[in-house]
């Protein structure tokens, strides 16, 4: 099982809940988010390498909807942060603080999962 210890952070609950305890599919959807997450990362810090950051609502909408699922309570007022400000066009100056903290917190997370998942 993917354990879930309180320094961790991400909470596996909802995953557990969903899919009744069937272990591989929580490790296969982690699995997922991890390799999705590393993408629509790089898609991100790319929008703010090339001043796209009108572009960076639908990432951001994106990777939000995993964040959620895997319990990244941390991670959620950031990247929904990130979402208003580029879709509502507003604090724009504020969005490449938010997604270099985000890229931060998102590869501790996504690490951390990895490593989780190895010894599982």
């Amino acid at each position: 099982r993917v354990s879930i210890s309180m320094d961790k952070h991400y909470d596996l609950t909802y995953l557990h809940q969903v899919f009744h305890g069937q272990e591989a599919k929580v490790r296969r959807i982690v699995a997922l988010f991890v390799a999705r997450a590393e993408v629509l990362d790089r898609q991100m810090m790319a929008c703010i390498r090339q001043s796209r950051l009108f572009d960076l609502h639908p990432v951001a909408t994106t990777l939000s909807a995993g964040v959620r699922m895997l319990g990244l309570s941390s991670l959620e007022p950031l990247v929904q942060d990130i979402e208003r400000c580029s879709k509502e066009r507003v604090d724009m100056h504020r969005l490449p603080a938010l997604v270099s903290q985000l890229h931060g917190s998102l590869n501790a997370v996504c690490t951390s999962m990895s490593q989780d998942l190895a010894r599982s």
